[in-house]
């Protein structure tokens, strides 16, 4: 009796686990994020000028982030406020804006440089 007990109750207790397990919603705002463009006031500058191996920001469920920058990836904590955007960790912080899958960063590591960065897969999905 006690052994049909247990299982019973632990096939409860899987039940419950899985039924909240399914219930969250993906985050519309993960996705990888890539520089398309540039400025320094106003003055455009080429992003492959700037960050001869790219830069790139991915955005992953749980407020964690990767952050690519000169050939190297760094592990970061975001958050998102509204539209106000902000990332920290591997010595960095950024900040800006993001709305649509357009990320607007400024002061990029204190450089004076402002960049923007498409997330090419939100495009996609937001024009089917």
């Amino acid at each position: 009796m006690k052994k049909l007990f247990s299982l019973l109750l632990v096939t409860l207790m899987l039940l419950s686990l899985a039924a909240c397990g399914g219930s969250a919603e993906p985050d519309p705002n993960c996705g990888l994020y890539e520089a398309e463009s540039a400025s320094m006031g106003s003055i455009s500058v080429d992003i492959k000028t700037l960050f001869e191996d790219g830069f790139s920001i991915e955005l992953n469920a749980g407020g964690r982030a990767k952050f690519n920058y000169e050939g190297k990836s760094y592990s970061m904590k975001w958050t998102l406020e509204g539209d106000a955007f902000s990332a920290k960790g591997g010595g960095a912080e950024l900040f800006g804006t993001l709305s649509d899958g357009v990320m607007e960063l400024e002061n990029v590591l204190d450089s004076g440089i402002n960049l923007t960065l498409v997330n090419k897969d939100y495009q996609a999905s937001s024009a089917a």
